[in-house]
């Protein structure tokens, strides 16, 4: 017997039909061949429209999800001009027009935050402070300014949004304090502080707001300048007068960076100290080991003689600070010394190192080195000769070790 696909066979017919129809009909009305011209024409003109709207629809959507990819598909990199590049960090003018009109409200916070939680901290903070107050604050009306947003999205938590923003702000404020006890009083007039600021949006839920808590940090020590008035004055009560310009800028600046951080709570049920104080990601122990071929600072008679170097180095993870022991005397340094840093960001978070030559007066730069920890966490080790930026010579021998926290001390004897 033979097996005829009945349905198959239908659909052809059905198929051949539909195309023969129309001719017949044709002929049968008596009407000219063009016609059957004119409907084909117009059954490919329809065809032709369609697929052309399909493929303006499909690049559409390729280039909402990948800007970069679906211009380097649609045009060759031959053809780009030399000034087309995608950087990772985006430019956001919309988001300084709403910092602008938010900047007189932002203002208000600010001075709340000065008078309830800055001002009782520094009263608390020494016996001969107990009378410290601010007597005027006024931050002034130059707005904030967000020069790059770089929003990440891979090797982050589903549940948070991490968002690196560059800010600059350059105000002319007015910030007076007193301290009645010793009749002193001082100020500032301007503020300027650069720096790359981490915000974290976290943790995302599925009710209003949307995002459960705000953190504020920076990953690395800001630029902060700071003009006083009646420094000299407030460095002389008892309990400060140990202190200088330079120290003070520091304490200010390491308050901002990382392990520190602002958390601002949007929601009542979030847990806030898990978020003020998350577990580190790891630890990075970094071997300090040697440098070779260093650039030789000192002179002697007058600039005439020159000499070698007193290298040491100054060794940064957010705000943990580590500074090596000096190498007299030597281009060639070996230090051979061991330090571990807590990390608490990745991706973000460098190990940032600079060399310099001890002096009498003020120390010479001998050259600088930033590593990525996402690439010490890739690797897990890394035993390696680095050359130093900004100066003309000079290397440095390390060893970085990722180590990860164990939930239980059981496995720390290995």
């Amino acid at each position: 017997m033979l097996s005829v696909d009945v349905t198959g066979l239908v659909s052809q017919f059905a198929r051949s039909f539909v195309l023969i129809f129309p001719v017949y009909v044709l002929g049968y009305l008596g009407l000219s061949f063009s016609w059957v011209l004119i409907a084909l024409c117009g059954l490919f003109w329809i065809r032709r429209h369609r697929g052309g709207k399909t493929s303006r629809l499909g690049r559409a959507l390729a280039f909402l999800e990948d800007e970069e990819e679906a211009v380097r598909l649609s045009v060759s990199s031959a053809d780009l001009p030399a000034w087309v590049h995608f950087p990772d960090t985006e430019r956001a003018e919309w988001l300084n027009k709403t910092v602008k009109q938010m900047w007189p409200f932002i203002c208000q916070f600010i001075e709340k935050l000065f008078r309830e939680t800055i001002e009782p901290a520094v009263r608390g903070a020494n016996n001969h402070l107990s009378t410290f107050s601010f007597t005027k604050i006024d931050i002034g009306h130059q707005p904030l300014r967000i020069n790059g947003v770089k929003v990440y999205t891979e090797n982050v938590d589903k549940r948070q949004i991490i968002l690196d923003l560059q800010i600059s702000f350059a105000g002319n404020c007015e910030i007076d304090l007193e301290i009645k006890r010793y009749f002193c009083r001082a100020g500032v007039k301007s503020i300027q502080i650069h720096g790359t600021m981490r915000v974290i949006l976290e943790p995302l839920i599925g009710d209003m707001p949307l995002i459960g808590a705000l953190s504020l940090f920076f990953l690395r020590k800001p630029l902060l300048e700071i003009n006083w008035t009646g420094l000299t004055n407030l460095l002389d009560v008892p309990g400060l007068n140990g202190l200088s310009d330079t120290i003070i800028l520091d304490i200010i600046s390491n308050y901002l960076v990382l392990p520190n951080r602002i958390t601002v709570p949007l929601v009542s049920e979030v847990q806030i100290a898990q978020l003020r104080f998350p577990i580190p990601k790891g630890v990075v122990r970094i071997h300090f080991i040697e440098a070779q071929d260093l650039e030789g600072k000192d002179t002697y008679l007058k600039g005439i003689v020159k000499g070698k170097s007193d290298p040491y180095g100054i060794i940064r993870v957010g705000n943990q600070i580590f500074q090596s022991k000096v190498i007299k005397e030597n281009l060639n340094p070996k230090w051979n010394e061991v330090y571990e840093a807590l990390v608490y960001e990745h991706p973000g978070q460098e190990l940032e190192i600079e060399l310099f030559d001890e002096d009498p007066d003020k120390d010479d730069f001998l050259g600088s080195l930033m590593i990525d920890l996402i690439e010490v966490e890739k690797e897990r080790l890394l035993d390696e000769w680095f050359t130093l930026d900004e100066v003309s010579k000079g290397k440095l021998h390390l060893k970085l070790e990722w180590l990860t926290l164990m939930p239980t001390a059981e496995n720390l004897d290995k």
